[in-house]
């Protein structure tokens, strides 16, 4: 017997009560299969009146046990209490609830039930911890439209888009028969790319444009704004190496003519579109989505900046601008959330779709 590891936990004047804890060798170690726990009693005149020997697994039964009892564990709990037996869920549970709102678990265990988890939650959150619970679910689907964009500007630049769209799951929502329209399904479905609150979309082919992949579009405050549509596949500059600069493709002069007719055609049947379908036609914008310039050099960034500074109402956006303004989107609002989160203000998304 250990007699150094041996403590008085209990004595009257009838007995006294001993643990002593065996197995250990005079270099103070020993192991799980080694150490004991042994219990035993004497009365007064130092006569054994009973023992006991407890292996291992039995030491950590007891003491997990006594562990799991608040009042035992913690100290500064001197008042009357409940006296709960844990089972081990509930001690692994209550290890990770220490900084949780109380009150909010109390609405949880109360009222949660099979059909009601979603509702429970949300009757248990404030107002602010709502706002920023929505805005927290709409930055996720952000993040995950752009990476599906990505994807399909990757898909779109190894082949047939059309095809290899149906082996991901994931681009379902998109699937098209014909390349343009896969995208025109992105961009509808992620108009917030483009920074403006869009409302209502208008059959473009009853205001007298026929293309499948223009969207009319009619802003928060009643005007409209149209979004022209092109593959990614679309080379928008050329280089003149005798005045060494880059000039407008010839595809791209003909989406700018195209858009040009639009203007006129629109400008034409002004009183008539506007009486018809009840919005303002004020200097209308066309947006020109078409072609890449992830690989552009800093002459073709130059040239589409000022080709754009030139146009009167149109405007080229290539899809990797628009990615990247949507991550600057995104971006900023992870900061205002995060911010939200360590105050006590919430966070207001702006009604993008």
């Amino acid at each position: 017997m250990s007699v150094q590891y041996q403590r008085e936990i209990f004595k009257n004047e009838k007995l006294r009560l001993f643990i002593n804890f065996g197995g250990i060798d005079s270099n103070d170690s020993t192991s799980r299969e080694r150490l004991t726990l042994n219990l035993y009693a004497l009365n007064n005149k130092f006569n054994h009146l009973f023992s006991a020997t407890l292996q291992y697994s039995e030491i950590k039964l007891i003491y997990d046990s006594l562990n799991s009892i608040s009042i035992l564990k913690d100290e500064t709990l001197d008042n009357e209490c409940s006296f709960i037996s844990a089972s081990e869920d509930i001690r692994e549970i209550a290890s990770k609830i220490d900084n949780v709102d109380v009150s909010l678990l109390k609405s949880v265990f109360n009222k949660i039930g099979e059909n009601d988890k979603l509702t429970t939650v949300l009757n248990a959150l404030s107002e602010s911890e709502i706002q920023n619970l929505h805005a927290a679910i709409r930055q996720t689907n952000h993040r995950k439209a752009l990476d599906d964009l990505l994807l399909l500007l990757q898909l779109e630049a190894g082949g047939n888009i059309t095809e290899e769209i149906k082996e991901h799951p994931s681009l379902t929502r998109y699937l098209a028969k014909q390349p343009e329209k896969i995208f025109q399904n992105w961009i509808e479905q992620n108009l917030w790319t483009l920074g403006v609150d869009y409302v209502k979309k208008h059959p473009a082919r009853q205001i007298g444009i026929s293309s499948e992949s223009d969207l009319i579009m009619e802003t928060t405050d009643g005007f409209i704004d149209l979004i022209e549509l092109k593959r990614p596949k679309f080379d928008l500059f050329g280089y003149d190496d005798s005045h060494k600069s880059y000039y407008p493709s010839k595809e791209l002069s003909k989406v700018i003519g195209q858009c040009m007719q639009y203007l006129k055609v629109l400008e034409d049947y002004k009183l008539i579109l506007e009486k018809t379908h009840r919005f303002k036609l004020l200097r209308p914008r066309i947006r020109v989505v078409l072609g890449r310039s992830s690989d552009f050099k800093e002459g073709q960034l130059e040239a589409l900046r000022m080709l754009n500074s030139t146009l009167n109402q149109i405007e080229i956006i290539t899809f990797d601008y628009l990615h990247q303004c949507g991550a600057n989107i995104v971006s900023y609002y992870d900061e205002q959330l995060q911010g939200s989160q360590e105050g006590e203000e919430s966070l207001e998304m702006p009604t993008i779709s």
